[in-house]
């Protein structure tokens, strides 16, 4: 199924709370671009600055690759914990995700409610997963604290090299289902072409 058709299915089984991504119909109601708890560019805006910096990289023969970021047992955070903490989870990782992006061509996106985008820029496939596994681990390593609350989070990563011109969406595509491998093989991984190679070398 491909990656935008894929959140509209989603927007079936949204939970309603604060803190969650305007749905794909909300943001085209709003015409918003932004997401308003994080200030990144929303799944609409992703799909419009996505495509010409593809093809800007394509031309300048730069590699260029698309991950999406995906928070493990989202629906468990939201059972466990309160709409104020989680919105902090969010705010936390979006912190760890610019700091990494700082000063790079890469653009960040908020997908969906527990899900970012990520288009790594000037990166080949091993320093974009070396990238993704920084982040991954960085990630993991923060500790949520609140009143009696203390815990850690992890991300699940998938990363797809852009190889030539395509829709947008097969790019988004490719890197749900090595996404859907990551969480497949125990979550808190990433999973790229990189990371397939390297497999299939030992």
């Amino acid at each position: 199924m491909p990656y935008l058709q894929s959140q509209h299915f989603r927007d079936t089984e949204r939970l309603a709370y604060g803190w969650a991504a305007p749905s794909p119909v909300q943001m085209e109601a709003a015409n918003l671009t932004a997401d308003p708890l994080t200030g990144f560019p929303n799944l609409k805006e992703f799909y419009r600055l996505g495509p010409p910096m593809i093809a800007e990289c394509l031309t300048e023969e730069t590699p260029c690759a698309v991950a999406i970021i995906d928070i493990d047992h989202f629906r468990r955070l939201n059972d466990s914990h309160s709409e104020e903490m989680v919105g902090r989870v969010l705010k936390a990782i979006a912190g760890k995700l610019s700091a990494a992006c700082a000063g790079r061509r890469h653009l960040l996106a908020r997908l969906g409610d527990e899900e970012f985008g990520l288009m790594v820029v000037g990166l080949d496939g091993a320093s974009a997963t070396a990238l993704c596994e920084k982040l991954r681990l960085e990630i993991a390593a923060m500790r949520m604290e609140g009143g009696n609350t203390d815990f850690s989070i992890t991300v699940s990563i998938g990363l797809a090299d852009v190889y030539g011109p395509e829709n947008f969406d097969n790019y988004l595509n490719a890197a749900e289902q090595f996404l859907f491998m990551a969480k497949n093989y125990g979550r808190n991984q990433v999973f790229s072409d990189h990371t397939i190679v390297l497999q299939a070398a030992d």
